[in-house]
């Protein structure tokens, strides 16, 4: 993001540019506030969104003070919690969740393989399949120690019930390392994608 390498220039510590991070994280939520208000979804649901979006500023600054101990995190976790608002600002139309050790969104693992189970139910009528997040790339990953990762083709075809597991493979990370993913997963009907939703995890290894 232009903030984060703006901002890490500017910045004369890690703690600075800790503080440079938080900010702009409580900044930036302000404009989703104001982008669930104009979807004008109802005062409950309004709520609601508002509510996550809330608790994103909070689980995200915290991760920055408490894991972001290198330029390289900070900006992993500040563009994760980025990445979560902006999920939970569009809403889920379809039920859909991604979970490591039972755990989502934000959670821990050993620095060995990681078992990402995707789970999505589409609606009637409908199949739900992991898609790209860019045309030629498949997931977003960010992680402070190289990772590589595997997905089982049959996720990619499309079904009623979406239950599978997406393997990072962590072996040649270190403790405190961070892993940020997003996973895309589509709901298709005939040969369109009718919805397509990004669901963001990050992953402190211990």
């Amino acid at each position: 993001m232009f903030a984060a390498d703006t901002g890490s220039e500017r910045a004369t510590s890690i703690e600075d540019y800790q503080n440079t991070c938080t900010e702009f994280i409580i900044d930036i939520s302000r404009d989703y506030m104001e982008w669930v208000d104009r979807y004008q979804l109802g005062e409950q649901e309004t709520a609601r969104r508002k509510s996550v979006i809330n608790n994103i500023v909070k689980t995200t600054n915290d991760w920055i003070t408490r894991y972001g101990t290198t330029i390289k995190k900070i900006d992993i976790a500040m563009n994760d919690g980025v990445n979560k608002m902006a999920e939970n600002t569009a809403g889920y139309p379809f039920k859909f969740d991604v979970f490591v050790n039972g755990s989502s969104r934000y959670t821990t693992h050993h620095a060995s393989e990681i078992r990402m189970n995707v789970k999505a139910t589409p609606r009637p009528g409908r199949l739900a399949r992991i898609g790209n997040y860019h045309k030629d790339q498949l997931l977003l990953i960010s992680a402070s120690s190289p990772v590589n990762f595997s997905i089982s083709k049959e996720s990619m075809k499309g079904a009623d019930i979406l239950d599978d597991y997406i393997i990072i493979d962590a072996k040649g990370c270190q403790r405190n390392d961070l892993i940020s993913v997003t996973t895309v997963v589509e709901e298709v009907e005939g040969e369109y994608v009718t919805e397509s939703r990004g669901y963001s995890t990050i992953i402190l290894l211990g």
